[in-house]
């Protein structure tokens, strides 16, 4: 059985055919009143089979759905022997076949519109180096401000790549709480964070907004000239206590309470 989607895909299709078939005219220039059998039957048994394959995966939507009739009512004299044989559809047919795949359709949208929203979540990811300061931060969060946090080696790994991981689990998270601790020095020993840290804070920002990535400095470690002008909280080396008062105001901006 096709995909909901690409069933939806032929069923547009079709649509489309039909309209186009209404919209032509007979050499009178008039609109034509019957359609063979070569021009339009495909339209009907298509239609059928495509109502068949959302009966099948959608039955609550459409497993009441009226049937497609696919028979020709026009009968039109043969040259041979003039009997009269239903060969032809009435344009009545095809204009209730465009009505039915309207209705198809629009169950469809209204059945997607009026699905929930996926609740948003609501969870804050902690970004950290080497040094043990983020406990701290994540005890704070969860504790005082009752946001439930994630910790990218707290997860599994369930056989993801790094990145993999962290997309996963970014995913399930809407801001970052990073802390950016003097773990390495560069080639001219200025302290500075790992390099990790200083991708996650790209990472976050571009995922997430500037407006819900908190980055927590550490005083004496160098800020790299690319992140130079954001706004961070500064705290004393061994004393992340003192970020507690500033990032619990930017949690209550981002959360609301």
């Amino acid at each position: 059985m096709a995909s909901v989607t690409a069933t939806m895909a032929k069923i547009a299709g079709l649509k489309k055919a039909i309209e186009r078939m209404l919209e032509a005219n007979n050499a009178r220039r008039l609109p034509i009143q019957q359609f063979s059998q070569r021009d339009v039957a495909a339209y009907f048994v298509g239609a059928a089979n495509v109502i068949e394959d959302l009966r099948e995966a959608l039955p609550d939507l459409y497993g009441d759905f009226p049937a497609i009739k696919e028979e020709p009512a026009c009968e039109i004299k043969t040259h041979a022997n003039g009997v009269a044989i239903p060969n032809y559809y009435y344009r009545a047919q095809l204009d209730r076949l465009a009505r039915h795949i309207d209705q198809a359709l629009e169950i469809r949208a209204n059945s997607e519109l009026a699905a929930p929203a996926a609740e948003a979540p609501r969870k804050v990811f902690i970004s950290h180096g080497r040094a043990k300061d983020w406990y701290e931060v994540q005890a704070f969060i969860e504790r005082d401000l009752k946001i439930a946090t994630l910790e990218l080696a707290q997860e599994p790994n369930k056989g993801l790549t790094v990145l993999g991981k962290l997309a996963e689990a970014a995913d399930q998270c809407d801001s970052a709480v990073i802390v950016m601790t003097g773990d390495d020095t560069d080639a001219s020993g200025q302290i500075r964070a790992r390099e990790n840290v200083m991708h996650e804070i790209g990472y976050f920002q571009g995922k997430y907004g500037l407006a819900r990535v908190v980055l927590l400095h550490e005083e004496g470690v160098n800020v790299p000239t690319n992140i130079q002008g954001l706004v961070y909280i500064p705290f004393p080396k061994e004393f992340i206590q003192a970020v507690q008062g500033p990032l619990m105001r930017e949690l209550v901006v981002i959360y609301g309470h």
